[in-house]
């Protein structure tokens, strides 16, 4: 089956290189606010599962389009000339080793191979007659296309530019390339399998297949999420005590090396997610995530991330009382469930001293071949929620941000608060129960229930209606 090719083209500057980073989802592709930065034409592929859907040709922006569009017209007879001049232009240009039109020529290449045509304007620029040029010269090569408006400053003369655009191109969308979702993307693919019938089979299939994927990637997301949600809250740190030490000292050193070694866990779940929405470059020179939000043991912080204590308490007291449930049905029910209410009153107990001093960590003696001092596991039920709502909010910013988009990561998540609001009582209950049992390890099953709670609270796809 034949692969989709679409050459992006239009003048400099205007967003070609990241409407191709977002359409291919690859943020190898080189983006610059400065003109001029594609200098050659650069073949980038959607690949799924190892097999390319389409593929976007990254091409120079017009330099002498009216200078080239004159030369056309002096060799083409009629509208069925038209292509071919095209191609002898480019025939003879190519000849030229110091041609003057290498932009062009690069630019052109493509599409006379048999690629389809997405032309580029910026919606924020007005409309002049000097891209009158350049979508003529399109038109004469009777290649299929169609126009994105990029609103890159602003939408001021998006209505200008659509009448223009309508007399030249069958399919004219706006398209944000920064901001585009999914659903914005796969809605300009549908438009140019219906502009281009033999591409509307592979095209379609793609579009498919891209659903396809997204699904199983948010699956993976929950496992990824889960998996190392668990072994942060199991995590311990340790040190071997000497014959003669400061304990006041030693502590604060296992302090600090408990607490880093949960910032690296949280890195090394931050990288799994980056890799596996293919954002490759999110993070600096200096091997450190760029991303705007506190730091994980930044108490201020934890409102962002973790539940109010009243709600915390009542969850806890809830997630004991089930846990007392289960000792008295395994007695028979002669406690007179007396283990229920014990549970609970233990559970919310505990849970309410705990919220007092989040970050205090308990350091204890462990006379195993010579003392030594352990910090971890976390048994602090809000920690476990703050750590969770991080995961979840770090996730939901990779997930829809563009490839495209090479701003500084922002969480603008508000934490796990309103999340616990798609569950019900009993998913609610069930999820602080799994939390307070994972510092010990959670079996199969009980994984598998935190995933697809997880996966509920996940933020859902934004629903927006296609140009």
């Amino acid at each position: 089956m034949t692969v989709p090719v679409f050459a992006v083209v239009g003048h400099p500057n205007k967003g070609k290189s990241s409407i191709v980073s977002t359409l291919t989802r690859q943020d190898a592709v080189r983006i610059s606010e400065l003109s001029g930065t594609t200098t050659q034409a650069q073949s980038f592929q959607l690949n799924l599962n190892g097999q390319c859907q389409y593929e976007l040709v990254d091409t120079p922006g017009f330099q002498r389009p009216r200078q080239v569009l004159h030369e056309l017209e002096q060799s083409a007879v009629n509208a069925a000339g038209r292509p071919a001049a095209v191609k002898a232009f480019l025939s003879r240009q190519q000849a030229q080793p110091d041609s003057s039109y290498t932009d062009e020529v690069e630019l052109l290449t493509p599409v006379m191979a048999g690629a389809g045509v997405i032309y580029v304007v910026d919606g924020a620029m007005p409309y002049s007659a000097e891209y009158e040029a350049e979508m003529t010269i399109l038109q004469w090569t009777g290649q299929p296309r169609m126009a994105l408006i990029n609103p890159i400053g602003g939408e001021d003369y998006v209505d200008q530019w659509r009448d223009a655009l309508s007399q030249f191109f069958s399919v004219v969308r706006v398209f944000d390339p920064l901001t585009a979702d999914d659903q914005k993307q796969r809605a300009v693919l549908s438009a140019f399998a219906e502009l281009y019938d033999p591409w509307r089979v592979p095209l379609e299939l793609a579009i498919d297949r891209i659903r396809q994927h997204d699904t199983r990637q948010h699956q993976q997301c929950a496992q990824v999420i889960s998996r190392h949600l668990v072994e942060m809250i199991g995590h311990t740190s340790d040190v071997k005590v000497p014959m003669d030490f400061a304990e006041a000292s030693l502590k604060a050193h296992l302090r600090i090396k408990y607490q880093q070694s949960l910032r690296d866990l949280e890195a090394q779940a931050q990288r799994e997610l980056q890799t596996l929405y293919a954002h490759l470059y999110l993070r600096t020179e200096g091997d450190r995530l760029d991303a705007d939000y506190p730091d994980l043991f930044d108490e201020d912080a934890w409102y962002l991330f973790g539940l109010d204590r009243t709600r915390l308490v009542a969850l806890s007291g809830s997630a004991g009382a089930a846990a007392g449930v289960a000792i008295d049905v395994g007695v028979g029910g002669s406690s007179l469930m007396l283990g229920a209410l014990a549970g609970g009153l233990l559970s919310s107990a505990a849970s309410f001293a705990a919220t007092w001093k989040p970050t205090s960590l308990k350091v204890r003696g462990v006379p195993v071949a010579g003392k030594r001092l352990v910090a971890g596991p976390i048994k602090n039920l809000q920690f476990c929620f703050v750590i969770l709502g991080r995961l979840l909010a770090f996730a939901d910013a990779v997930r829809f941000r563009t490839h495209a988009d090479r701003s500084v990561v922002q969480l603008q998540d508000v934490g796990v608060k309103e999340r616990m609001n798609r569950l019900s009582r009993t998913e609610q209950v069930r999820l602080t129960r799994l939390l307070q049992k994972a510092n010990k390890g959670l079996s199969e099953k009980e994984m598998l229930q935190l995933e697809q709670t997880i996966t509920m609270l996940q933020q859902p796809e934004p629903v927006n209606s296609p140009e």
